[in-house]
This record gives C-alpha cells, sequence and structure tokens, in this order.
C-alpha cells in the first residue's frame, strides 16, 4: 500500500474501513491523520486504483476492530516495530538471494542496502517524476500543500489527475515485479 499510494507509514497503518468509499473509489484520510505544520493539515483524498482496490479487497474484515492492518484483529493499527522491520529485511534478502540463484549467480554475496520506510515514498516521487507527471500532480499525490500564493488559490483537488497518476505508477511497479517477456516492445502512447 506504501508503494502504490506515497503515502506515510502512520497514514497507511492507522487506516480505518470507515475512511474508505468503495462505491466512489476514494480513501480520505482525516486532517487529524495527516502531517501538517502549524495545525494546518487537511484532509487527504486517495483515489482508489485497480492495484489498491485489489489489495483491499484481499483483507480480512475483523468482527472487532475497525483497522486495515492489525495485528490485534483490527482493535488497533500494525506498529513497524525494529523487530518487524528485521523480519522484512530478512525476508527480502531471502528473496534477493533466490532471484541470484535463479540467474547462476552466488546467492552467499548478496546484500540487502540499509533502507527506511521513507525510501518508498522518495521512490514513488521519483518514479512520478519520471513518468512525467507534472509537479503539482505528484506533489498533490504525497500529500503535500503547495507553498505560497500557488496553494492559497488554487484550491482544485487534482482528484482526477491523481488517479490517472497512480494509475500510470501501479503499471510501472507492475512491469518491476513482473517484466514482460524479452520478445515483447511496449509502444508509448502519445500524451497530449
Amino acid at each position: 500500500m506504501l508503494l502504490l499510494t506515497g503515502l506515510r507509514l502512520n497514514e497507511v497503518a492507522d487506516a480505518t474501513w470507515s475512511e474508505f468509499d468503495l462505491k466512489g473509489g476514494t480513501w480520505t484520510i482525516p486532517a487529524s491523520r495527516m502531517k501538517a505544520r502549524e495545525g494546518k493539515a487537511r484532509p487527504h483524498v486517495v483515489p482508489l486504483t485497480t492495484e489498491i482496490l485489489a489489495l483491499i479487497n484481499k483483507l480480512p474484515r475483523f468482527e472487532h476492530g475497525e483497522y486495515l492492518f492489525s495485528t490485534t484483529y483490527g482493535r488497533s493499527p500494525v506498529w513497524m516495530t525494529t523487530e518487524a522491520k528485521q523480519r522484512l529485511d530478512a525476508r527480502m534478502l531471502s528473496v534477493l538471494r533466490a532471484m541470484a540463484r535463479q540467474r547462476g549467480e552466488n546467492p552467499a554475496k548478496v546484500r540487502l542496502q540499509a533502507w527506511r520506510n521513507h525510501d518508498l515514498r522518495r521512490n514513488v516521487r521519483s518514479g512520478l517524476a519520471k513518468l512525467r507527471i507534472a509537479d503539482e500532480i505528484a506533489e498533490s499525490v504525497l500529500a503535500h500543500v503547495r507553498p505560497g500564493i500557488k496553494g492559497t488559490y488554487d484550491v482544485h483537488d487534482y482528484l482526477g489527475e491523481k488517479r490517472e497518476a497512480l494509475q500510470l505508477w501501479a503499471g510501472r511497479l507492475r512491469d518491476i515485479a513482473t517484466p514482460p517477456p524479452d520478445n515483447l516492445v511496449k509502444l508509448e502512447a502519445a500524451r497530449a
């Protein structure tokens, strides 16, 4: 979910079912859960792409709790503890070594570079730039408030533009996770 949305860890981890309008295709994170300076937080609307909806639809619905991501059956949100991060790193290293073995490389030489949750957010922003998504839309995806006069006068929610950007980004993630066969040529559509 972090890679599909570009959101901060706690914005995703603290998600509750009541924030989602599955029929309308949006997730509204209340201002109280958004980062902002000087108490100027405002709600953030995330368009639900096909990939985000697929992920959400695979999640269990807990009988006694509201949180989507939980180890307490929805009663409290999941926490990324040091131990959880270490387990994740170990799993990632195991997968990378298995991939190296498949390529005929020495898996013992594979190392996992140190990373932080915020690096995922940076990758999303950089990926949106590589996809030529306009800065104001990419920043809106990340829930960054535009500074100065632009932020004061431009009150457009960019919901449609964010949906398109996140859909393009999901396609890029899909291509990374499951690259097309070498004998296919990807054609780029002309952008208007």
